[in-house]
């Protein structure tokens, strides 16, 4: 099993709609992976074959390749784009990284921990931003993943207008009037004020023999999402090797304790320091069962004594989707939403095997659905040990 940089250029505005039925339909600023599994379903069966094909099978059914969500990424469509944390914030006046312009964003993850640990609220100025004196609030978005040179990503709305037409005279109706949104094939430099080809990018895992069979599905263009056949959603998909970022569970372990050191107010409980902290954050939407397959925020693979919950802050999501073979709605579910953040305390003193049981949920992802993109998670976040405290 290796990992893949899949990134797409939209050769053409694209929707996907947030909500099925509005007077004004939202489009979801990305590319979700259920949605570009479903175009290179369709891809295959209109230059391959059907369902039962054994190639088919072995991409999509029987040990099923996990498509990433693509994410709006740097002009070049070269740097693979992560979900900022429900932990990051910046100032509600001037939001923003400081490289931009802005007046920077922090990570509330250890103070957050610092307060849960102590039972202390954390000082009202920490809240206040640093450049203005203004509220903090909650940053979402996607980001470059560098703390050393961090970047915000976003795709440019347009709307589509469009009038009813009426049945019995084909012309106008009235009072008939709707619009959808769509994330366009360029987005606006707002320094040059220039127009770049929009990229979004993901990566995923899968073995070779799933790439031979990807790769004839890309080699022209694929159409996804809605009003296809008015000529929105065409992409190009490109595949090619990468590596992922390497876990450094214990520096990061030692970086955050130091760090939540200096976040406490008062003495340190005896156990607060113990074992190995780490954290898990979704950057997809999960949907997390119990044994009942009733909804949870729980995460079953950490459910025994070994691993001691510390905080978590998620999100409930209502995840919806189509089913083009039925050419109806699939159920909605609901989830937790991605960038939600979870804090765990590991209390065995081995490294190297929750090194390994990480490494497997980062290839093979968390919940149900996993094969549609759902569940994704990376593992001990960089902005969550940043030194300096806005960035």
């Amino acid at each position: 099993m290796k990992y893949y940089s899949v990134t797409a250029e939209l050769l053409s505005p694209l929707m996907i709609q947030e909500n099925r039925q509005s007077n004004t339909r939202e489009n979801i600023p990305y590319l979700p992976g259920s949605t570009l599994r479903g175009a290179l379903a369709a891809k295959f069966f209109l230059i391959r074959g059907g369902p039962g094909d054994k190639d088919f099978r072995s991409l999509f059914l029987d040990a099923p390749a996990c498509f990433p969500n693509l994410l709006p990424a740097d002009e070049h469509g070269k740097i693979l784009s992560r979900v900022l944390p429900m932990t990051s914030i910046s100032c509600k006046r001037n939001p923003g990284f400081k490289g931009e312009d802005k007046h920077g964003v922090k990570d509330i993850l250890t103070v957050s921990a610092a307060s849960r640990i102590t039972q202390i609220s954390a000082d009202e100025n920490f809240w206040k931003c640093p450049e203005c004196g203004e509220d903090m609030k909650p940053f979402p978005g996607f980001w470059s993943g560098d703390p050393g040179a961090p970047s915000k990503f976003k795709q440019t709305p347009l709307c589509h207008r469009h009038t009813g037409i009426d049945r019995t005279t084909g012309t106008i109706a009235l009072k008939i009037f709707f619009t959808n949104q769509v994330m366009a094939d360029f987005y606006k430099d707002e320094e040059s004020d220039k127009d770049h080809p929009q990229y979004l990018s993901g990566g995923m895992f899968m073995n070779e023999e799933q790439l031979e069979i990807l790769e004839p599905l890309i080699e022209d263009s694929v159409f996804a999402g809605a009003d296809r056949t008015s000529g929105l959603g065409e992409i190009r998909v490109s595949v090619y090797e990468s590596s992922y970022p390497e876990l450094r569970l214990e520096e990061w372990n030692e970086m955050f304790k130091t760090k939540l050191k200096t976040g406490m107010e008062t003495s340190m409980p005896q156990d607060a320091l113990s074992g190995l902290y780490f954290s898990i954050k979704l950057e997809s939407h999960a949907i997390l069962a119990d044994k009942f397959l009733c909804p949870s925020s729980e995460i079953e693979e950490f459910s025994s004594p070994d691993f001691k919950p510390i905080l978590k802050m998620t999100k409930a999501q209502t995840i919806r989707g189509w089913q083009s073979a039925w050419n109806l709605p699939k159920p909605d579910d609901l989830g937790l939403a991605m960038g939600s953040v979870f804090l765990f305390q590991y209390n065995v003193e081995d490294a190297e095997k929750l090194g390994t049981l990480l490494n497997e949920l980062v290839v093979s992802g968390i919940g149900l659905r996993r094969e549609e993109g759902f569940g994704r998670i990376s593992v001990c976040d960089d902005l969550h040990i940043i030194d300096n405290e806005v960035i």
